[in-house]
């Protein structure tokens, strides 16, 4: 047996349907509101926490006080609040687009089929009226005909029985009646005729074409229910979603609260200590008697401070002035303690590989040039070609200068990290110079080759300029700026960082893969990407980081091995396999 519908048992409460369907309409308008102003409330939500977040920055963040338990705890609740607001943006966003542009859609498409099926039904009543009007009609002129026709058949009767009355009275008499009679029968048959029309139409109206209209408009209805029920249990999922990353986020300031530890703040603040003697004991002096100068705090520091700026510096195999004018600290920042030296030697290599990239451009540019004059001699004569040329050998020497000094910190910066040093990059262009004219090549350049060469026959120079100055010795033939000093039968001829290989143990292979930490999985990186925001994290092809979650949208939480954490575009990394 099938359900009843409302065309089975609301045939005739059309009003009451009507007003049923615009109250459904009315919450379906309700519902796009409310969700329309919970999506401003997020987004409101959202730019608040930023603005706090924004507010109560710590200034000093990449400094080395930002080392501290406290102010480490801060910074996580800080950003784990960054991280809450980008869920609830995502929520705002997939409620606007899931949930509140489908409610919109929805009240416009029920109001459109409401609209219609009450067009069609009003058209049928129309129809049903008209069909009523015509059957009254007819019967009205059936009574009307059969009462003339009975006064016509008694005027007959009484014209007859007169014995007055002429023959031609009674003809007359006779034929009015018979025409009033036709007439009757006539307005029966049509009244006949109508009233079985009425009736197949009235049979058909209420039990097939309203019914079909009142069904419609049923289904019409529960599907507007059932699509409301389907969009609010999606707006609760979607709010749903975000509760384990809350979570993690409110678990993880917990978690950094947990480890503030005053002990470890003492001992880092102490790592500031400058070793410095105390102050000289005073002596009784004699009345009379020229005062003996005594040393302080103050002269102390001073008579270092001037101590050093006289001190000339070797380091790397050549003699650098200590107060040399790029403001590099050639004893690699040895007076600073180990977190401000890694932040000095990250900061100093981020510097050299932006020289090394406008470099690299300039490099190419010249190429692109010199390939020209290769494929189109005419654009160039042997003067342009030339001075091409000694563009190129500058920028090479340039190059060559500045990935040693990067691969210089390189090594600083692995020893601090317990690391193996980096091998040194080669450099190399892809043009080569064949007597007068040019052709391309994947060996190193003709600029590289001469700076490289250069290296080689200066090398012997720079050694016995090295060999002048004496730096103080320490502790097993170490000096004092932490580099191992040269035994008396070197090689003249080494370059300047043979030393250096001996101080760090350089590897002939590849440094090893470091172990990843619980709940990380290793990855490569393809490409170099730079944070815009302060959650994310700074990446450079080649390196290797460990993915500690994948959300889903396309931003991972990556690991370096030095604890250093944020968010990177997933399609940048390429996952290894464990």
């Amino acid at each position: 047996m099938s359900e009843p519908t409302w065309g089975d048992t609301l045939w005739d409460q059309w009003d009451k349907i009507l007003d049923h369907t615009k109250g459904g309409l009315e919450f379906t308008e309700k519902c796009h509101a409310f969700t329309r102003d919970r999506i401003k409330l997020e987004a409101e939500y959202v730019k608040n926490l930023r603005r706090l977040k924004r507010t109560y920055k710590l200034k000093n963040a990449e400094d080395d006080s930002a080392s501290y338990s406290t102010l480490k705890a801060f910074t996580v609740i800080l950003d784990q609040i960054d991280l809450i607001a980008r869920e609830h943006e995502m929520m705002s966003e997939k409620l606007s687009e899931r949930v509140g542009d489908k409610l919109k859609q929805l009240h416009k498409d029920c109001t459109n089929t409401r609209k219609n099926l009450m067009q069609s039904a009003n058209q049928m009543q129309t129809e049903y009226k008209e069909w009523q009007s015509s059957l009254e009609r007819l019967q009205q002129k059936y009574e009307k005909s059969a009462k003339d026709a009975d006064v016509a058949s008694q005027a007959f009767t009484r014209v007859n029985d007169d014995m007055n009355a002429t023959k031609a009275q009674v003809e007359k008499s006779r034929l009015h009646m018979v025409h009033k009679q036709d007439l009757m029968e006539r307005c029966k048959g049509e009244y006949i005729i109508q009233v079985e029309t009425t009736n197949n139409n009235q049979h058909d109206y209420y039990r097939q074409r309203f019914p079909e209209v009142l069904n419609q408009m049923q289904h019409c209805e529960e599907g507007r229910v059932e699509q409301i029920g389907h969009l609010l249990t999606e707006s609760c999922q979607l709010h749903a979603d975000i509760i384990p990353h809350i979570t993690e986020s409110l678990t993880n300031m917990v978690s950094s609260c947990n480890n503030i530890n005053p002990v470890e703040d003492s001992a880092l603040l102490m790592e500031e200590r400058t070793n410095n003697p105390y102050p000289s004991d005073h002596q009784f002096i004699e009345y009379g008697c020229k005062p003996q100068p005594t040393s302080s705090f103050g002269q102390h520091n001073q008579s270092i401070r001037k101590k050093r700026e006289k001190k000339k510096t070797k380091i790397w195999g050549r003699i650098v002035p200590s107060d040399s004018t790029d403001g590099v600290d050639r004893d690699g920042y040895q007076h600073l303690p180990p977190e401000k030296r890694k932040k000095a030697f990250k900061k100093k290599i981020k510097e050299i590989q932006d020289k090394i990239d406008v470099q690299l451009k300039a490099r190419t540019g010249v190429e692109d040039i010199l390939e020209l004059y290769s494929k189109k001699p005419e654009l160039g004569n042997d003067k342009a070609i030339e001075e091409s040329r000694q563009q190129l050998d500058m920028i090479a020497a340039e190059l060559e200068k500045l990935h040693t000094e990067l691969h210089t910190y390189q090594c600083y910066l692995s020893t601090l990290n317990n690391m193996p040093a980096p091998e040194k990059p080669a450099i190399g262009s892809h043009l080569t110079s064949h007597g007068d004219g040019i052709s391309i090549s994947s060996s190193i350049s003709h600029a590289s080759h001469i700076d490289l060469s250069q290296q080689d026959d200066n090398s012997a120079s720079v050694a016995a300029e090295s060999a002048e100055v004496d730096p103080v010795v320490d502790n097993g033939g170490e000096t004092e700026f932490g580099v191992v000093a040269p035994s008396p039968g070197a090689d003249s001829n080494t370059n300047e960082f043979n030393t250096m290989n001996s101080y760090y143990e350089m590897p002939d292979q590849p440094p090893p893969v470091p172990p990843a930490p619980e709940g990380g999985q290793l990855c490569s990186v393809l490409y170099d990407y730079t944070a815009q925001h302060d959650d994310e994290l700074d990446i450079y092809q080649g390196e290797f980081l460990f993915i500690m979650e994948d959300n889903g949208t396309g931003w991972v939480k990556a690991q370096r091995n030095d604890n250093e954490k944020g968010l990177i575009p997933g399609n940048y990394i390429e996952m290894m396999a464990s």
